[in-house]
């Protein structure tokens, strides 16, 4: 029972460095790194409370636990580096001959590419200019409205004279009225 709890302790550490090679690549931040150690220990402890199930019957004994230690320590202390570092030379030779076959199926596409716009730069100009172009005239019409509405403001807000306006009367002009 002692060696099979050892085995379970190297295989945990085994399983901690392919969840560092995920973090190595993922490039997570702090939240990602959260979920995945909660992750990592939800999976570590379902596995050693299976394991306790079959090998002792679901009796917690010290030395199945310290046989847990004992592996997981014998593992990183002793092939985790080389492990780790074998597994990255790996996966970055995948990913170069990944690389590679993109570029080696992208490469006509942008020779073809590149032979366009060769072809197609006279009327690139064209473009630019006919662009420029209407840019200043759309610069010039909204100019002629900006004044064109200044003044209609300006006509608007002026004070009109009022040409029904009543007389003030002085108070002797009504005394004698009413008398």
């Amino acid at each position: 029972m002692l060696a099979v709890s050892v085995m379970a302790g190297v295989l945990l550490g085994f399983l901690w460095d392919i969840y560092r090679l995920i973090r190595h690549y993922g490039k997570f931040k702090t939240r990602g790194t959260v979920i995945g150690d909660i992750i990592y220990w939800i999976i570590s402890i379902r596995f050693g409370t299976e394991l306790i199930m079959d090998i002792s019957y679901g009796n917690v004994r010290f030395f199945i636990l310290m046989g847990f230690c004992a592996g997981a320590l014998l593992y990183f202390f002793g092939i985790s580096s080389y492990i780790l570092k074998i597994f990255i030379f790996i996966v970055d030779y995948i990913i170069n001959v990944i690389k590679k076959l993109i570029n080696m199926l992208l490469g006509p596409a942008r020779f073809i590419m590149g032979k366009i716009k060769v072809l197609l730069y006279p009327l690139k100009l064209k473009y630019r200019a006919a662009r420029d172009k209407l840019k200043k005239r759309y610069k010039f019409l909204k100019f002629k409205l900006k004044k064109v509405f200044k003044n209609k403001k300006m006509i608007y807000n002026r004070k009109k004279p009022n040409r029904h306006k009543r007389r003030k009367r002085s108070r002797r002009s009504r005394r004698s009225r009413r008398e």
